[in-house]
């Protein structure tokens, strides 16, 4: 049945849509029709993976509440899940890691950023970590930017030895291999910890004088993203706080990167440096 409105042969009706594809893609200007219709099912095929990857995570966090529940605790400008102890802890991150394992949070061109950062400051890694890498992405990234560079991340759980350079590892504990011998620490991971003060004193023992620690501060890390699977979120003035509370006597809070305007990863990069020798 014929609907309602002008009828059009195929062609012009084809002729219609790459004009109105053309008017509302911001930077179509310029571009032929062919390539406006591939941008916009670039763009449809963008906005798919980002709904199925928001499924991924809602998924996760509904699978370990089904395990575990927490008590909720507010403070000055975070909010804290509290487990009834480590072993509940610990599955629970397990758990959620398992049912997240092909979901990535952070992006290539943020970790590639964060290389030449380091690299204007003069670091040269010879060895570095990244914390809570889950499928161990951050720390190729960081290789393949920084040629020569002996990067590997960590995860608590035993998918962890499925990856490349990638070894099971609790971001709280302090590791007597690696103290003092990391040019620098990344994480965005930090809202897994239980105690975010106890992990970042323990990244910032394995800094060299002089070495950087790195972590992002996104909506994801806001207090009202909490849930039993991220359990501790806080504003970033909280978290600027609570890191120099942790690394009080062995260095000092640098600069705050502002990436927050960028379209694919908006976040603040905290930073701490170890005090120099």
């Amino acid at each position: 049945m014929r609907g309602y409105g002008p009828h059009f042969p195929d062609s012009h009706a084809r002729q219609i849509r790459l004009d109105c594809f053309a008017i509302i893609t911001s930077n179509g200007a310029g571009m032929s029709d062919e390539q406006v219709v591939e941008q916009d099912e670039k763009a449809a095929r963008k906005a798919a993976r980002k709904a199925a990857k928001k499924g991924m995570f809602k998924a996760a966090v509904a699978q370990v509440e089904s395990i575990a529940q927490t008590q909720v605790k507010e403070g000055d400008g975070f909010v804290q899940h509290v487990y009834d102890d480590y072993e509940t802890y610990r599955r629970v991150q397990e758990e959620g890691n398992k049912a997240k394992l092909k979901a990535q949070f952070v992006k290539k061109t943020h970790i590639f950023f964060l290389a030449e950062w380091l690299a204007a400051q003069g670091c040269r890694p010879g060895f570095a970590l990244c914390h809570g890498v889950r499928r161990g992405k951050e720390q190729a990234w960081f290789r393949k930017k920084m040629k020569g560079a002996d990067v590997i991340g960590t995860d608590i759980s035993e998918t962890a030895t499925q990856f490349e350079n990638t070894v099971q590892w609790d971001f709280h504990d302090d590791n007597p291999e690696w103290q003092g011998k990391a040019d620098f620490v990344y994480s965005n991971s930090w809202d897994h910890a239980y105690d975010p003060a106890k992990a970042f004193r323990a990244w910032i023992h394995c800094l060299k004088p002089g070495g950087w620690l790195l972590i992002d501060h996104t909506r994801g890390h806001s207090p009202k993203s909490t849930n039993v699977l991220d359990p501790f979120g806080a504003t970033r003035d909280a978290t600027a706080r609570i890191l120099a509370e942790a690394g009080q006597g062995l260095g000092e809070l640098g600069p705050v990167l502002d990436r927050m305007a960028d379209p694919d990863y908006p976040a603040a990069v905290l930073t701490f440096q170890r005090a120099k020798a």
